[in-house]
């Protein structure tokens, strides 16, 4: 491998030296500024590009301005420029490693990645990303032995989960299904995610498990995050990140990477910069509420509302706050703003809805959940269970176990709509099916203490047969 990327330095140094005192090329000329805020994106840039020019041999200004191109936009720019800094710093890791990430991403070029990578490799041959990444290229080239040997490196390195789900999709694609299944299933038990249920399901289907596969498609699609890697040489571009709306987007990035304290004075600068931008003013909340700064999260909310007092998405974020401190009354007061202001607001309908109903006022509650639905909501199911569990409350059976089967019809993996669907429909007196509702749910062997509970109710309605439906209590 050290021979490849040795070779592979030399095919790129000729052709980038030549450019390298040449920055009348389309790759290295800058592109046309965007009007608006992306001017001042477009004067970094070109301080980035007037240094390297004035610097055709040094590598530094290069880099900067590759990774200034990177991190902002621009990724065929910076792709000649990450070759043209590797060229003249043929000993720095981070240049042919950053050229070959874009050159799979954005070009799907992962002969061309793997080539780069090899160089960065031989400077570096423990960098487990690394690794991964080269086992991810090479199974998308079919050299599947060759990927195994790259993944089986960065278990070595201590990879775990990514490196087992690397392994687990080679199988797959070698039809080794019962090894890959018995490769996933537990690694899906310790670390839940799409891309692994996905891959079961594959699997499943596979093996005429088609029930398993279903429930495996639902697990996967109500994961909270996807599997990353942690890439820790990715920050060294973090300081070339300019311009308001790609700031603001990093700050986005890093709240929702659990880093809101790293993003708060980010936040902070921008508001300060645009007062009335509304991005920023939720971006700023976000962070605050992140870090449970509820206080400072309204404060910046009703600073808002003085500029923009009929702007439902801060009435929205004021409502979500006072939920998180429990304020009931003050959260029901924003919501109703919010539906005053646009009637088919379909997270304030349910969100309302939902105190109406924790306030007694329950068919009030299901005309707003209904509405909620009508509206388009974003999570179906949840409104739907929360429409079984009102229409429970009230001993309405049948329509409780109408809309738990739907739940269930779009989350074949929600368990509690699962027991609360057997619940209804025996006490509905519909025995058998509120038998097969709870024996889909022990398939998914969660939440033992309701299921339990389900169960005893069953067997108690079991034995004494049909009966009057006022016995159970709460749903």
């Amino acid at each position: 491998m050290a021979r490849d990327a040795k070779r592979q330095r030399g095919v790129w140094l000729l052709p980038c030296l030549l450019i390298a005192g040449c920055f009348d090329g389309p790759s290295m000329q800058l592109p046309t500024p965007p009007a608006g805020d992306e001017a001042r994106l477009m004067a970094a840039l070109q301080v980035r590009h007037d240094a390297a020019a004035r610097n055709p041999g040094a590598a530094e200004p290069r880099a900067e301005l590759a990774m200034a191109y990177d991190v902002n936009g621009f990724p065929q720019r910076a792709i000649a420029a990450y070759g043209q800094a590797a060229a003249l710093a043929p000993d720095d890791f981070e240049w042919p490693y950053f050229r070959a990430l874009l050159m799979a991403r954005e070009n799907a070029d992962y002969q061309g990645a793997l080539d780069s990578l090899a160089a960065a490799i031989a400077l570096d041959d423990g960098y487990v990303p690394a690794w991964l990444y080269r086992g991810e290229w090479l199974r998308e080239l079919g050299r599947l032995g060759d990927a195994r040997a790259a993944f089986e490196r960065a278990a070595e390195l201590g990879a775990g989960a990514p490196a087992i789900m690397g392994h687990a999709r080679l199988l797959v694609e070698e039809r080794r299904f019962e090894e890959a299944v018995a490769m996933l299933e537990p690694l899906a038990a310790r670390s839940p995610d799409p891309r692994i249920e996905v891959l079961l399901g594959r699997a499943y289907r596979a093996l005429g498990r088609n029930d398993d596969a279903r429930i495996a498609a639902a697990r996967g699609a109500s994961a909270p995050s996807a599997m990353q890697w942690l890439d820790p040489r990715l920050a060294r571009r973090t300081p070339y990140i300019a311009g308001f709306g790609n700031l603001l987007q990093h700050a986005q990035s890093l709240i929702q990477a659990g880093r809101a304290k790293v993003a708060l004075p980010l936040a902070k600068e921008l508001l300060a910069e645009r007062p009335d931008d509304i991005a920023a003013i939720n971006t700023l909340v976000w962070a605050n509420a992140a870090l449970e700064r509820f206080g400072t999260a309204k404060s910046v909310l009703y600073a808002g509302l003085k500029r923009y007092p009929d702007e439902p998405r801060l009435h929205q974020m004021l409502a979500n706050a006072y939920l998180q401190e429990g304020d009931a009354a003050s959260a029901r007061r924003h919501l109703e703003e919010v539906t005053k202001l646009v009637p088919d607001n379909a997270r304030a309908l349910e969100q309302l809805g939902w105190l109406l109903a924790q306030q007694g006022r329950t068919d009030e509650g299901i005309d707003l959940l209904e509405r909620a639905l009508d509206a388009g909501a974003r999570e179906p199911k949840h409104v739907l269970y929360r429409l079984g569990l009102l229409h429970g409350a009230k001993q309405r059976w049948q329509e409780g176990a109408a809309r738990f089967q739907e739940a269930v019809r779009i989350d074949a993996a929600f368990t509690m709509a699962y027991v609360h669907l057997g619940r209804c429909l025996a006490e509905a007196g519909r025995l058998d099916e509120a038998e097969q509702a709870l024996d889909w749910a022990d398939r998914l062997a969660t939440h033992d203490a309701e299921r339990a509970s389900a169960r005893r109710r069953l067997a108690a309605l079991q034995r004494s047969g049909p009966r009057h439906p006022g016995n159970l209590r709460s749903m």
